[in-house]
């Protein structure tokens, strides 16, 4: 029998008692997912119909459970403390470069500018250092995660391609691109390694060793046989007089190689690389007069590879490239072309190169990274974009936005064809996202929303998604668990990378400090932090919920004066009457003194007023204004009536509890009370009231006895 797959959510959503409750009713706990993040709703529903006694009808017993109609939120996933410090480095550096965005438009600097596309280089960088500091992170782990550390590696060679062809360091697209591959390709595919060389160092005859000419020929078609020179050199001594003879031109032929990197302009080296390629010519004819078994089975396969490396064979290349230790097949060959094939080579040949490689070089499209780079090689762009987001989501969302800075928009329609290069934005849907925000998104909502410590992160990423970025904001907004209280809060400062700090040249250091702070909010800062970002994109639905939520946790904490501020902000007066009423069961329960220290907390509603975020919008009655205005004046009278009695301030006290009764602040249901404080004043030995207040507190004496004979008791005590 297949074993079912399942989740355990904890805590427990029901004791076991509830959980037999809810076996024998007609309902189950049901689970909806959600379609975007890694989150699970659980309910209870309908689980069978009872037969119905009228025909027509059913019948279901619901369960007697307290909390029957409650939503659960569950999440899973984990986000490991390494990737967080990850997603926190770029964050600061994608925040950055939302800002630079916004300031080269108004300067007005051109997408396509070599000024824009030098920015962009650096902004590929720090993404770059980003994921370099995680990848050495993970292998310092003391249980290194060799799964991990090798798929980062990945997401860092395909960082390192798109840097190449489309941010290079010059800013300029249109120079040749050959030494710029080849770089890409020495440092992300090293070969020959140093464990070779010294392999055959230690030999006196290294030519009689398994692989040696591999290795003189993988040196050579990376541009790397200075490193090999000592080899070359030592053919001098080798037994075949003719390989004696003909080594040294092929060493000098080695040296005068010229690269593009060492000439002013692109003229000067073709002009130099034709004079060069005469003695390539002159190296060939020495080899087409040897005997055709000259040398074979011995040196002459791997002099025939040297030779048709240098005249830029590519049948030559591709072999090479396909074979012995340290091979990578056509990101090899793709990399090398510009070096051996083609001098001239630039970008605007590489689609068209790459297809002549892949008839004997091809491309292994089950793997995302080697798709990806494929696609970014073919300038499919919006293929590109796919695979890199199949390869790492995080990858996927940051060289969108890079792409989107440099014009590149691609937007989220279906691939239609191989060959396409740019969208044509006439045949795009009106309503269509750009694949950018898609990806962003996506990436807040999975990866981010992993990790409960990087709400603010995940806000700010959705937030530069435009509209529907806005709304997904508020919908993730709503499902945010909060706290008021700060002993919970993770501090999450030490986890942003110490990037951060090497970074003066580039990043404004109030920024850096800034996004710094946001790892440390907690609790009511966090709350507050939340308020704020409401405002920030007009989620004042959001806004009202937050407030209510944050007003009952509140409320439980006997925090009340807070209480008070957030109904206010959630424009929630019948909350703000409950609190009164709160208040005066303290005072019941708890006593005087307790009752007017937490009085004391409650704010001047004036000051909540002009505070409140939504205070501008509207939506406030005159008439609740004036109600919960007069429920929190009575408090405030009755903490301070308290406050003179306990003092001493016998008459003060005596003259506040008669202004209360004559200004009709104090609800009927509290008379009884105020009448029993005020029967404490006329215990004393001295009478505190006037002859006029004494018939007024008579008078409501009554008025409480008589409407208690006509029913009405419950509205006066």
């Amino acid at each position: 029998m297949a074993e079912v797959p399942y989740t355990t959510i904890r805590p427990a959503l029901l004791t076991a008692d509830s959980f037999a409750q809810l076996s024998s009713s007609d309902f189950a706990l049901g689970a909806t997912l959600s379609p975007r993040g890694n989150e699970l709703a659980v309910h209870t529903q309908l689980f069978r119909e009872r037969p119905s006694k009228t025909p027509g009808r059913s019948e279901a017993k619901a369960p007697s459970l307290s909390n029957k109609d409650a939503v659960w939120m569950a999440k899973w996933g984990f986000t490991p403390t390494s990737a967080v410090k990850l997603y926190g480095d770029s964050y600061v550096t994608f925040k950055h470069l939302q800002v630079s965005a916004r300031q080269r438009q108004d300067e007005g600097i051109p997408f396509e500018s070599s000024q824009n596309i030098e920015l962009l280089h650096g902004y590929t960088e720090m993404y770059m250092e980003n994921v370099q500091a995680y990848i050495d992170q993970l292998g310092m782990e003391e249980n290194v995660d060799l799964e991990s550390y090798e798929h980062w590696t990945t997401v860092y060679v395909t960082l390192g391609l798109f840097q190449t062809l489309l941010t290079p360091q010059s800013g300029l697209m249109t120079g040749l691109v050959g030494e710029e591959l080849l770089l890409w390709l020495n440092v992300n595919f090293v070969a020959p390694t140093s464990e070779q060389a010294r392999q055959y160092a230690h030999k006196e005859k290294p030519w009689l060793e398994d692989g040696f000419w591999d290795y003189l020929t993988r040196a050579t078609v990376r541009g790397l046989w200075k490193g090999a020179s000592h080899f070359f050199s030592i053919l001098s001594s080798h037994p075949s007089p003719i390989l004696r003879r003909i080594a040294p031109q092929l060493v000098k032929t080695l040296e005068s190689h010229p690269r593009s990197t060492s000439y002013g302009t692109e003229q000067e080296f073709f002009s130099a690389h034709s004079r060069w390629s005469d003695s390539v010519r002159t190296l060939r004819r020495e080899l087409q007069l040897l005997n055709k078994t000259e040398g074979q089975g011995d040196w002459r396969e791997g002099l025939e590879d040297l030779v048709g490396i240098l005249e830029g064979k590519q049948d030559i290349i591709s072999k090479v490239c396909s074979e012995g230790e340290g091979a990578t097949g056509w990101r090899e060959a793709i990399a090398v072309w510009g070096i051996w094939v083609r001098p001239d080579f630039k970008r605007q040949d590489l689609p068209d190169t790459l297809a002549l490689i892949n008839d004997t070089l091809p491309i292994d499209g089950s793997y995302a990274d080697e798709a990806a780079q494929a696609a970014l090689v073919s300038q499919q762009l919006k293929r590109f974009l796919h695979n890199s987001t199949r390869q790492n989501p995080w990858l996927g969302a940051h060289i969108a936005d890079l792409m989107e800075n440099m014009d590149m928009t691609v937007y989220d329609t279906p691939i239609v064809d191989d060959d396409e290069e740019y969208e044509d934005e006439t045949n795009v849907p009106a309503d269509a996202l750009t694949l950018r925000d898609v990806l962003i998104m996506e990436y807040a909502e999975q990866i981010l929303h992993a990790d409960p410590g990087s709400w603010q992160i995940e806000f700010d990423y959705l937030a530069a998604c435009g509209d529907v970025g806005k709304a997904r904001l508020g919908a993730v907004l709503s499902r945010l668990a909060v706290d008021v209280e700060d002993d919970n809060a993770v501090d999450r400062s030490k986890e942003i990378s110490v990037l951060l700090d090497t970074r003066e040249d580039r990043m404004d250091e109030e920024v850096i400090e800034g996004e710094k702070s946001l790892a440390r909010l907690t609790g009511m800062q966090r709350v507050q932090k939340l308020v704020e970002v409401c405002k920030d994109y007009a989620l004042w639905e959001e806004m009202e919920t937050l407030c209510r939520v944050v007003a009952r946790l509140l409320i439980q904490r006997r925090r009340y004066g807070d209480a008070i501020a957030y109904s206010i902000y959630a424009k929630d007066f019948k909350t703000v009457s409950r609190i009164s009423d709160l208040l005066l069961e303290e005072y019941i329960v708890r006593g005087r003194d307790e009752f007017i220290q937490l009085v004391n907390t409650v704010p001047d509603v004036s000051d909540v007023l002009l505070d409140s975020p939504t205070f501008h919008l509207g939506g406030m009655s005159s008439l609740a204004m004036t109600s919960f205005r007069n429920r929190l004046a009575f408090l405030e009278r009755y903490a301070a009536f308290h406050k003179d009695f306990r003092d001493g301030k016998k008459k003060d006290a005596a003259s506040g509890l008669m202004n209360m009764l004559n200004s009709d602040l104090v609800p009927k249901w509290w008379w009884g009370v105020i009448l029993i404080d005020a029967a404490g004043l006329c215990n004393e030995d001295e009478m505190w009231f006037e002859e006029s207040d004494a018939y007024d507190l008579l008078r409501h004496v009554e008025e409480i006895y008589i409407r208690a004979d006509q029913g009405c008791a419950p509205d006066y005590l």
